[in-house]
């Protein structure tokens, strides 16, 4: 290898870089650091360095460069998009301020709502120093009602801080009348409500301020109860316990045009219930679901009435061709030719599980389709999921259709598409391989197939407290749930069962539901994906973990796997690093039968796609 002492700065950015994309990340650091030297100001440079940190998971590091080169170059390629993709996934604040950074995404609607929530939770209780001692006195009622951030984030996240938990119940007591102090303006009023239901009302409720709740309903309750311009505080106010009554938020409408917060009040308690009410939901084929199976059944009666996840915006990275999306998945795979060489630029896609729709709506933002078909066996869950996609201006990109898994051979023809995609579903199938077969029928010679799965070992804490909850045969109303979390919460169960604090579901109701009071969920193991991938004729490509240091980690432990597609180093690597996958597995698989299973063959990276 040349010496980089050798070679101009040019020369150094075009290896650095291509060695960063081979993930050869030694060579790459190298070159980039000796072209650093010579040439500290070159733009292309400090972009590279920015990928080059992504690539190694230094979010932190990558958006310091992207942030240096926007302030020297303003405009230069994507550095702009780059930087808001750092943003996103952030676990801890830059030295410098990036509250208007944060506001610019949460305003525009470009951030993932749930990924982002973190980060902006530590600017607020770090840099503006929101946090339980809070007086609360006029003047920073006032301080609250006039950061943007706050609002915003109350508005669009849900909160996942317990110390903005603690300032959001004190304000809570202050609208109803509880504590002495200031009244709250109106459009802060309405961004607390906002901020209650986005988790579901997840946040416990004591007697006295059930008591107002039991009041402010009747006083809402029937159709003459709200005059059209009444004052808006009483139904606001109600919309900190429970949603009000639509009729009633209707009557309040006139008061959008004093604060965004309002308006935005009255489009998720008045706007939003009648989209989903009246959104049409397609069955495929002519009949309902027949869900006979009496797990499906079950689960498909929790989703009606807890649609999960409730979700605002995707973070899009940019859209690219099936091949651009294989590369961005699986950056150190290694296929052979024929296979590489079928993959379809634009494939049929299938989402099966689609559940409220944001999994196609990062597929559609993220992929090049001809045709994308997400099915789910939940009504409630397709028509958010459709009217979300509508407000997303990707409605035109996804076909959303009920059906139940196991009845898809009946309505789908065989071998129908080049990917389907089934994350977070088989785990809550009676028989998840029975499920995955169904799938893999409707799978074309060579079609790939994302699969995303429960990890037995990361769900410890989660398979311990279900059995501990199910001992104690504790139900599973909402006020079952929101009782487990606050004596959770506040230290008065099973020590045993205290990393569950650590997990952002509890912080909403139907999060929390799906986490520990699930109708069925079945966990997993390298061992057992090798196995059922073995019955069912598909080749392992690689995990997506979301984690670009848990694949470098693998790497370094197993360097005779460069590809990491064995799974039982895996297992050997979960053991080590137990919560590795505590999301889920994730990962790719494929249908070999392009390849021939050709000995010999000369691999290609397909990471080459980024190029």
């Amino acid at each position: 290898m040349t010496d980089p002492i050798a070679l101009s700065p040019a020369e150094l950015i075009r290896r650095g870089a291509a060695f960063s994309r081979a993930w050869r990340m030694k060579e790459a650091y190298a070159d980039l650091t000796a072209a650093l030297r010579l040439a500290p100001h070159d733009p292309e440079l400090r972009y590279q360095i920015g990928r080059h940190h992504m690539r190694n998971g230094h979010v932190e590091m990558a958006l310091i460069a992207f942030h240096d080169l926007r302030r020297r170059a303003p405009g230069y390629r994507d550095v702009a998009a780059r930087f808001e993709t750092c943003l996103g996934r952030l676990r801890f604040p830059p030295p410098f301020d990036i509250t208007a950074d944060l506001i610019a995404v949460l305003d525009a609607g470009r951030a993932d709502d749930l990924q982002i929530a973190g980060v902006v939770t530590r600017v607020l209780t770090g840099r503006h120093g929101i946090g339980a001692d809070m007086a609360l006195d006029e003047a920073q009622i006032a301080t609250l009602a006039g950061n943007r951030l706050f609002r915003l984030y109350l508005r669009i996240c849900r909160n996942v801080d317990p110390a903005i938990e603690a300032v959001m119940r004190r304000l809570r007591r202050l609208a109803a009348g509880l504590e002495p102090g200031p009244a709250l303006p109106a459009g802060l009023l309405a961004d607390l409500a906002v901020g209650f239901a986005n988790g579901d009302y997840v946040v416990d409720q004591p007697a006295d301020e059930a008591a107002v709740a039991d009041r402010l309903r009747a006083a809402l309750t029937g159709a003459e109860a709200v005059v059209p311009g009444a004052a808006p505080g009483p139904v606001m106010t109600l919309a900190l316990y429970e949603a009000p009554p639509v009729a009633a938020v209707a009557q309040i409408r006139s008061a959008a045009a004093d604060d965004d917060g309002i308006a935005a009040f009255i489009a998720r308690f008045h706007d939003e219930p009648l989209a989903l009410a009246a959104e049409p939901v397609a069955t495929l084929g002519h009949a309902e679901p027949a869900t006979t199976d009496a797990v499906s059944a079950r689960v498909r009666s929790q989703y009606e009435t807890a649609p999960y996840p409730r979700w605002r915006g995707v973070a899009s990275t940019g859209i690219t061709d099936f091949p651009g999306t294989l590369a961005r998945a699986l950056p150190v795979a290694a296929l052979p030719d024929s296979v590489t060489a079928a993959m379809p630029a634009q494939p049929d896609v299938l989402i099966a599980g689609c559940g409220t729709g944001r999994h196609p709506a990062n597929r559609a933002s993220a992929t090049t389709c001809r045709s994308l078909l997400a099915i789910d066996i939940s009504h409630s869950s397709l028509a958010y999921a459709a009217v979300k996609a509508r407000e997303l201006g990707l409605a035109d990109r996804i076909r959303f259709a009920r059906a139940d898994i196991l009845d898809l051979p009946a309505l789908l023809p065989p071998a129908g598409f080049d990917l389907i995609e089934a994350v977070g579903v088989l785990h809550h199938m009676d028989d998840p391989f029975r499920g995955w077969q169904v799938l893999r029928d409707l799978l074309r010679p060579g079609g790939w197939m994302r699969i995303g799965l429960y990890s037995r070992t990361a769900r410890r804490h989660i398979t311990r407290a279900r059995a501990w909850l199910a001992d104690r045969n504790w139900g599973k109303t909402p006020a079952d749930i929101r009782r487990f979390r606050r004596e959770l919460v506040a230290g008065r169960l099973d020590p045993a069962l205290d990393p569950l604090k650590d997990i952002t579901d509890i912080h909403n109701l139907h999060h929390l539901r799906d986490l520990l009071f699930h109708e069925q969920e079945l966990t997993f193991t390298p061992g057992m994906i090798r196995d059922h991938l073995d019955r069912l004729g598909l080749r392992f490509a690689g995990f997506t973990t979301g984690q670009p240091e848990t694949l470098h980690a693998y790497r370094k432990r197993f360097p005779e796997d460069p590809t990491a597609t064995d799974l039982d180093r895996w297992a050997a690597f979960e053991a080590d690093h137990p919560d590795a996958f505590l999301g889920m597995y994730q990962f790719w698989c494929y249908d070999p039968r392009q390849d021939d299973m050709i000995t010999g063959e000369s691999a290609v990276r397909i990471q080459k796609q980024q190029r």
